[in-house]
């Protein structure tokens, strides 16, 4: 998400085949829980400071994959409606762990 918002690079390249292009179980291995809640910890923490660093203005200004025109046309396609859509599908997955219990 970092670069869709231009907050820097990627983070943890590493784990985005496992997790985001390849199928359930089909990479192996994974990395231990321990090791995916400590990520967890150090990107909500880089996170928070990042979003902390942008004023109230550039939350409405357009991300990185819609170009100007189509910003002009289409001003809801921001960098808040992306933390937004985001912050709302992450719940949607909570929701699945929780059913897990």
């Amino acid at each position: 998400m970092f670069p869709l918002l231009d907050l820097g690079e990627k983070q943890y390249p590493e784990l985005y085949d496992a997790f985001v292009i390849s199928p359930d179980k089909a990479v192996e291995p994974l990395p231990s829980l321990e090791t995916l809640r400590a990520t967890w910890k150090q990107q909500l923490g880089t996170m928070q400071a990042k979003f902390e660093e942008i004023s109230a203005e550039e939350w409405f200004g357009r991300h990185t994959v819609v170009s100007e025109e189509e910003f002009l046309k289409e001003p809801h396609r921001n960098k808040l409606n992306i933390l937004l859509t985001r912050s709302t599908h992450l719940t949607y997955h909570w929701g699945q762990l929780m059913l897990l219990k």
